[in-house]
């Protein structure tokens, strides 16, 4: 009886350090690692094949937003996006050329400073869009070239004004505000929602591009609040009401803490531990919803049935999940080379290890399992890198 008192006194106090480790990281962690979001990867070799540099994709500057007001974004970005990743991408794992590229498009839109504006500051679908489409890529590629070519001091000071810029006008960041009753997010702040987690990227890079250490900490307070509004299975309320698309969202938003995470400890900040109260309220806690969903699909029929804004996947018993979509699994890269020995990892071994009978789900997993440190994703929308370069441990 003892020895069970002392062991739970020290699991109190350790999970009472862990939150406050978070608090302190919350409101005090600085830059200590300016204009580096993620470390060129030199020692993997390149991220992807450099694109065919001789006829080199026209990504013009466009100058508004118009995205649909229901379901969806501004499709023209994502193409932008796409074309912008060919040199992005070779960029980051070291091909100096792939990065004078970067450097030329990026200058291109600074000098337009598009897009000037959005239809409105508070359009979901525009500030989505600039964020996941423009600025979250556009900043790492940034911090990306700058590690291998020169800028000259007139080009950065106009990179990053535009760069303050646009993330002003992409600003989501949803604070103070919470669903209302009628919805299975009541009570939940609109700050754990994954538009609002995206834009708080977004203001994390500016902060370490500028070394500005109050946009770097903007990012920890919707970290905390997906963290600490998940249910106590995993789901995250926000994310799981969305039809046939819940477990697609919660994949996308298990990204996008994932990106917080990353960058925050390439800054010197664990913060992959974060457990609120110690009431097991944690990232671990996510994974081990994804992991039960895919061996019983229907935890999260109750849930998805409210078909919030579920797009074309209007079969809440059939949830879109793609096994090859990096921004519904890319996490997983970075959560499996960190946590290798976590029982949540453990489970995904015996299916590797014994795969017949497994369902499309669970196979899913086991890929991606096989695939660590092979096979890039190439897509990089919800991940901001490519996942298979820049997630691993």
């Amino acid at each position: 009886m003892k020895k069970l008192l002392i062991i739970f006194v020290l699991l109190f106090f350790t999970n009472l350090s862990l939150a406050d480790d978070f608090k302190s990281i919350k409101k005090k962690a600085t830059v200590s690692n300016p204009k580096i979001i993620f470390p060129i990867q030199t020692n993997k070799g390149e991220c992807s094949e450099p694109a065919y540099h001789a006829f080199v994709q026209k990504i013009e500057p466009i100058e508004k937003l118009d995205a649909p007001t229901g379901y969806g974004l501004d499709d023209r970005f994502d193409q932008v996006r796409s074309k912008f990743e060919q040199y992005s991408i070779p960029c980051s794992g070291g091909n100096v050329q792939s990065c004078e590229i970067v450097k030329k498009i990026i200058l291109k839109w600074a000098k337009a400073d598009a897009p000037k504006r959005l239809k409105s500051g508070d359009l979901w679908n525009d500030t989505l869009t600039i964020n996941l489409h423009i600025n979250n890529p556009m900043m790492s590629a940034y911090s990306f070239a700058r590690q291998l070519i020169e800028f000259a001091s007139e080009e950065e000071k106009l990179i990053e004004e535009w760069f303050t810029r646009t993330v002003k006008r992409g600003e989501h960041l949803m604070y103070g505000e919470k669903y209302g009753d009628g919805t299975g997010a009541r009570g939940v702040p609109m700050s754990a929602h994954n538009h609002a987690l995206s834009s708080a990227i977004s203001h994390m890079q500016l902060g370490i591009i500028l070394n500005d250490n109050k946009l770097f900490r903007k990012a920890f307070k919707n970290y905390e609040h997906a963290i600490r509004y998940q249910r106590k299975n995993g789901s995250l309320p926000i994310e799981v009401r969305r039809g046939g698309r819940a477990m697609f969202y919660q994949g996308r938003a298990m990204n996008v803490l994932t990106v917080i995470a990353i960058i925050a400890e390439h800054q010197g900040y664990n913060i992959w531990e974060y457990d609120h109260k110690g009431k097991g309220k944690n990232f671990h806690n996510l994974v081990k919803f994804f992991i039960d969903f895919t061996e019983n699909n229907e935890i999260v029929f109750k849930y998805a049935k409210e078909m919030k804004a579920p797009g074309p996947a209007k079969d809440y018993k059939n949830q879109d999940l793609k096994i090859r979509r990096s921004s519904n699994w890319g996490w997983f890269y970075a959560y499996a080379t960190r946590f290798p020995n976590h029982e949540n990892i453990k489970r995904i071994e015996q299916w590797v290890k014994n795969p017949e009978g497994l369902n499309k789900y669970q196979l899913g997993f086991v890929r991606h399992y096989n695939n660590i440190g092979k096979r890039m994703f190439g897509d990089a929308s919800w991940t901001v890198v490519e996942a298979n370069c820049h997630f691993l441990k």
